[in-house]
């Protein structure tokens, strides 16, 4: 879904005059997405709240990765075969879970909520697996994992795919909420994946991060303001049809980064459009 969202804001960045040309790049991760920007291979990158404020801690007095908004919220999928007997986060001990490829966004949060729920390094912590979406959902329709991690926008297209043709249910991670607010301020909503969103998948409770759109530090200033009022002024030409998760893309709710930074003219756009 986010990267049908880049490919309908690089479409937009042409068609409105704020760049003569622009491509989506297809990528694996959130951090990947930010070393990309880092190392000049983009000039824009998504990336969940949480993975973004961890790559500026981890990487100091580099250049620091700045927001430029809160575009779409992300909803954490803890997904199981039906009949696994697992009704809760600590039913997951001694358990084989696929917790998202390296460095991914799915799984930074997975291992947070792993934490939360004292399963890591515990005498019967689950056995983890470092599976991307593709070979994640692969292994749980085989019945070679127990469960699986997975971070995305609603709906996850693979995983309705999945719903489609197998029994699927999703495990309510939220308990952990409190410890991972006390931790981790400002990073984690309290948000519900409806009933319907996956074939025959009731309504469940989950943890939601926001995705941002990041941006270098020496991003000129004329042009992160004129992405942010594109971001804003139109927002109905940046929603992909499948969406049927929470779009930030308005001037009350870009604003709300996590803590992170915003570029300083992304700043001024938003002082200008919102007072």
């Amino acid at each position: 879904m986010y990267f049908q969202f880049a490919s309908l804001l690089s479409k937009a960045l042409v068609a409105n005059g704020v760049a003569e040309q622009s491509s989506a790049l297809n990528t694996q991760a959130s951090a990947q997405n930010l070393a990309m920007l880092a190392g000049n291979e983009a000039e824009l990158a998504l990336a969940l709240a949480d993975t973004a404020d961890q790559y500026r801690k981890d990487h100091g007095s580099q250049t620091q990765p700045l927001a430029l908004g809160r575009v779409y919220q992300n909803y954490f999928h803890c997904i199981l075969r039906p009949g696994t007997g697992i009704e809760s986060l600590h039913d997951l001990a001694g358990r084989t879970i696929g917790t998202g490829a390296p460095e991914s966004g799915t799984w930074v949060t997975g291992q947070r909520i792993l934490e939360a729920a004292k399963l890591k390094n515990s005498a019967n912590a689950p056995t983890e697996l470092q599976y991307g979406y593709a070979a994640g959902l692969d292994a749980l329709s085989r019945g070679s994992i127990d469960a699986l991690f997975l971070f995305g926008g609603l709906p996850v297209m693979p995983l309705s795919e999945l719903a489609s043709s197998m029994d699927l249910e999703l495990l309510d991670v939220s308990g952990v909420l409190p410890q991972l607010r006390e931790r981790y301020p400002d990073l984690y909503d309290a948000v519900v994946i409806p009933e319907g969103t996956y074939h025959g998948v009731k309504s469940v409770q989950t943890i939601g991060v926001g995705n941002l759109l990041m941006a270098r530090a020496d991003m000129a200033d004329d042009l992160a303001g004129a992405i942010v009022k594109l971001l804003v002024d139109h927002a109905d030409q940046l929603v992909p049809d499948s969406s049927a998760g929470i779009q930030f893309l308005t001037t009350e709710t870009l604003i709300s980064t996590g803590g992170l930074p915003l570029h300083p003219d992304a700043r001024t756009a938003y002082r200008e459009l919102h007072g």
